[in-house]
């Protein structure tokens, strides 16, 4: 499977809200096991890394699963329920998991050639098949830029044949699980394809103008509690609906981007549990970067579309945190919140260099509402800081934030290193010295002041970083 487009999937379902989807089953763990393959110039990695949706701290665990010389691996997850859930190494799989699967998985290390066995093994080579043959990827192959018009009409025909499609694949799959799959996915992906465009084609805002093209974010279909698997077009609409009726605000009315959002969230009646995982995905996405304004503007009627769920206990629970951050932010000992002395941007990583004395350079260009940046900096930064340390100058870059973010960040992670918080025009130079085009994105330099690398690849999780490392230290590459 293609790297981004795995990693989309993931940080898409993000945010879930089940309220009790819990399996009836006394089993409360599934296996997965199997063996991996080196193909080509891909090696076996060394680790796979699952994710799960945890309900009571509504975010994903991650649980590392090693992986023997062989390329054999076993682990037991905490599977509660029937899920979707990831698992990558450099490339991965979606697996559907239910309470007791024992999945046995034979694969090469691009993840390209998959077969599955065991319990449960069934239920994935029949989604293989699904998804393989599906029309909708007919949408993702095309390269041309189509006009909002254009695009909602070949979403429409594709949308019935996905139709015909899932009525054949359904009538030879009786499967509970896949019956809740398909329908979901079909039932949101005409929104989800249409938030797509708005958020990530050229045309996106124009789209988001046109009202015969919005029109469908006004009429959303039910959203069924079977239905909450982790799946991406439900996970796409609860995530990024919200971003819509901001947008439209700032367009049309004189509501702020907030009073926007709860206005029209308290307008989906008939829809209470698709409107309490949209909420849940803004609260939560506000509160993990350290925002706490929203929660308290709106704090009763957010209270209320949550009582009686977990999720009240949990987001209160998060707004505490935050709060005693931000009020008491305590960076560790050996991280440095430095200034640049030169007034000249272009002149920064120079500067860097210059302080370095002759060492390897880690930069880390991170921003405080990045998801993968924080991601990385739970577990893999700290543990390359600490095999590096004496050898590497760890710098953190951080870009288009709000400096009130900044320090709690690197208090709430004990991010150790030193520390530059840019302002946008700052930023702007240095988006073309390393090639910067997203975040989050590492670079490498040399002893030599001589940039090596500057990507998304090789962060602190991937094995070949240290490779990489290793042998910049000791100069033999």
């Amino acid at each position: 499977m293609n790297k981004i487009l795995f990693i989309a999937f993931i940080m898409v379902g993000l945010m879930a809200c089940n309220d009790n989807q819990i399996n009836d089953s006394t089993t409360k763990e599934a296996q997965v096991s199997g063996r991996i393959t080196a193909v080509e110039s891909i090696a076996v990695p060394e680790k796979l890394i699952a994710y799960l949706y945890n309900e009571s701290k509504a975010d994903y665990d991650k649980i590392d699963i090693e992986v023997a010389p062989d390329g054999s691996f076993t682990s037991t997850l905490p599977v509660d329920r029937t899920m979707s859930i990831s698992i990558y190494g450099d490339y991965g799989v979606q697996l559907l998991t239910s309470p007791g699967d024992s999945i046995f998985i034979t694969t090469d290390a691009r993840f390209e050639n998959v077969t599955y066995n065991g319990k449960g093994g069934d239920v994935n080579t029949a989604l293989t098949a699904y998804k393989d043959n599906n029309p909708t990827e007919k949408l993702l192959e095309s390269e041309e830029i189509l006009s909002p018009q254009d695009y909602a009409l070949l979403l429409d025909s594709i949308f019935t044949e996905v139709q015909s499609y899932n009525k054949n694949f359904l009538a030879n799959h009786d499967q509970q699980v896949l019956q809740d799959y398909v329908k979901s996915e079909e039932a949101f992906l005409v929104p989800a394809k249409k938030l797509a465009y708005a958020l990530y084609s050229p045309q996106g805002a124009v789209a988001l103008k046109d009202s015969t093209f919005t029109i469908t974010f006004n009429n959303l279909p039910k959203y069924k509690k079977e239905y909450d698997l982790n799946t991406n077009n439900p996970a796409m609409v609860a995530n990024y609906l919200g971003y819509v009726w901001e947008v439209d605000a700032l367009e049309n009315t004189t509501e702020s981007r907030e009073e926007a959002f709860m206005n029209h969230l308290l307008l989906l009646e008939n829809n209470d549990y698709l409107k309490k995982k949209i909420l849940q995905s803004k609260v939560m996405n506000m509160l993990e970067d350290n925002k706490i304004t929203f929660y308290e503007n709106y704090r009763n009627k957010i209270d209320q579309v949550f009582n009686g769920t977990p999720i009240y206990t949990t987001v209160s629970k998060k707004y505490d945190d935050v709060k005693k951050l931000l009020n008491n932010p305590e960076i560790p000992a050996d991280a440095e919140l430095l200034t640049f002395k030169s007034e000249d941007a272009t002149q920064f990583i120079d500067e860097i260099i210059e302080n370095a004395n002759g060492k390897v350079i880690y930069i880390d260009n991170w921003a405080t509402w990045c998801g993968p940046c924080k991601s990385e900096f739970k577990n893999a930064s700290p543990k390359l800081h600490e095999k590096f340390k004496d050898d590497v100058e760890f710098v953190y870059l951080c870009h288009q934030s709000k400096e009130a973010g900044y320090v709690p960040s690197i208090a709430k992670f004990k991010i150790a290193g030193k520390h530059y918080f840019l302002t946008e025009d700052q930023s702007r130079p240095i988006f073309k010295q390393i090639n910067l085009e997203g975040f989050p994105t590492y670079t490498i330099i040399n002893k030599n002041g001589e940039i090596v690398l500057s990507d998304y690849i090789h962060r602190p999780s991937y094995a070949k970083t240290s490779e990489i490392l290793t042998g910049l230290i000791n100069e033999e590459i």
